[in-house]
């Protein structure tokens, strides 16, 4: 069985694809394609000159031909070749959590559960969006931004889309009174509205959605009618 190095702490490259020597991708996930499949492993092709081997014995389920996967990549103690490996579960966690309720994180999407989506937080540990707060198109290997919802005493991570905070509320009911005003001064946009209608129009899930209207009818701003919501003063 390969010596594997685990990660010291979390390592985050922004342009993976920009990078030119293979040994400053050690200590990274990321998704590669399976270009063939031998005896000893899988090969991926993984933007350089030779493919990026994956042995049988580091592979969670055995890898086809013509698929993608994710993969940690590392650099065997022993040999000092670098390879791949789709257990995940040796190098994630080891190191202490460094990030805290609201901050920013890069997240890599792995897999698709019942409760959500777990992702990869920080090229460090392991997260989880919830699925009913998820009204984005998210797939296996995406990456993208998320924010730390709240940090668990299990060492997982609650994780959201939208900056979680009552700033971005105020940013969004800005939005809403743009829209309202470009639309005449009123729409139909309701309660029973569907939350990918509100996404489409805001980028927001439909609770910040009702916490920015809410903010406005308090503030005397807009009128909330059972056809929609309009300005109470238009200009």
């Amino acid at each position: 069985m390969a010596q594997v190095k685990k990660p010291a702490g979390s390592k985050i490259v922004k342009n993976p694809d920009l990078i030119e020597d293979p040994a400053q991708l050690v200590g990274m996930f990321d998704m590669f394609k399976v270009v063939s499949v031998t005896e000893f492993g899988a090969f991926l092709d993984w933007g350089f000159p030779k493919d990026l081997f994956v042995p049988w014995v580091e592979q969670a389920r055995r890898m086809k031909e013509g698929e993608s996967y994710i993969v940690y990549i590392y650099a065997d103690e022993k040999t000092g070749r670098l390879a791949g490996s789709s257990k995940f579960e040796k190098f994630l966690g080891s190191s202490p959590i460094d990030v805290n309720d609201g901050d920013t994180v890069d997240l890599l999407i792995c897999d698709e559960t019942p409760l959500g989506y777990k992702a990869i937080v920080n090229n460090a540990w392991w997260g989880l969006v919830y699925a009913q707060e998820v009204f984005q198109p998210l797939s296996y290997g995406q990456r993208c931004e998320g924010f730390v919802k709240k940090v668990r005493e299990d060492a997982k991570i609650d994780l959201c889309l939208q900056k979680p905070g009552y700033a971005p509320v105020e940013s969004l009911s800005q939005k809403i009174l743009a829209h309202l005003k470009a639309s005449g001064g009123s729409n139909s946009l309701t309660d029973k509205t569907p939350p990918e209608e509100i996404y489409r129009l805001f980028g927001v899930s439909k609770k910040k959605f009702k916490m920015a209207i809410g903010l406005l009818y308090k503030e005397r701003v807009i009128a909330m009618e059972s056809r929609g919501i309009s300005l109470l003063k238009h200009k």
